[in-house]
């Protein structure tokens, strides 16, 4: 006899992402990103960065004070930071942190960068325990390249590590599980 699998539907099924960077990695890593279970806020402050082409599900922002919307974003989300100034990353990570409520918070950059940007929270107040929230470098340490392709595919394999990492643990349906069926069932 054929077996029946029968899911529920999570009603949190959709991860929610914020990512901040309109440029090389950012226009790389949005269709991989699109084409997940996720719902997209595309931010950044520079209009003429964005391609005219914005896949489904992505919903482009363009703000001149990119950091203001940090707080518009819902609690649980995923936040990538990948812009092309390093005052505004740090702005940006400040924001996220001081609001801990986010499922993760990838930053992009070397460990040189991350040891910099610890220097400087640790100055400014921030715990241990906040800035160890903070994923940077982020990406799957094993995918080596320097292309945006490569770091986009390195950083999505990331998100899609986090939010599935229950992942035959539970019985509740994971957002790739309730997007497989979904598309099955059309």
């Amino acid at each position: 006899g054929a077996t029946t699998l029968l899911f529920e539907p999570m009603a949190t099924s959709t991860v929610q992402i914020t990512l901040f960077g309109a440029g090389h990695v950012g226009k790389a890593l949005i269709p991989v990103l699109a084409s997940l279970p996720c719902k997209i806020r595309w931010i950044d402050a520079r209009e003429e960065e964005f391609p005219e082409l914005i896949p489904d599900g992505v919903e482009k922002v363009v703000n001149e004070f990119p950091v203001d919307e940090v707080e518009n974003q819902p609690a649980d989300s995923y936040f990538i930071v990948m812009t092309h100034n390093h005052q505004l990353d740090q702005e940006l990570t400040e924001a996220i942190l001081t609001r801990n409520d986010f499922k993760y918070f990838g930053l992009i950059g070397s460990n040189t960068k991350r040891n910099k940007f610890v220097h400087r929270l640790q100055a400014k107040g921030f715990s241990s325990e906040q800035i160890d929230r903070m994923t940077c470098p982020m990406g799957i340490p094993e995918i080596k390249g320097k292309l945006p392709a490569e770091i986009a595919v390195s950083v999505a394999g990331e998100v899609i590590a986090h939010y599935n990492a229950a992942f035959g643990t539970q019985q509740q349906t994971t957002p790739a599980e309730t997007a497989v069926v979904n598309r099955l069932a059309i």
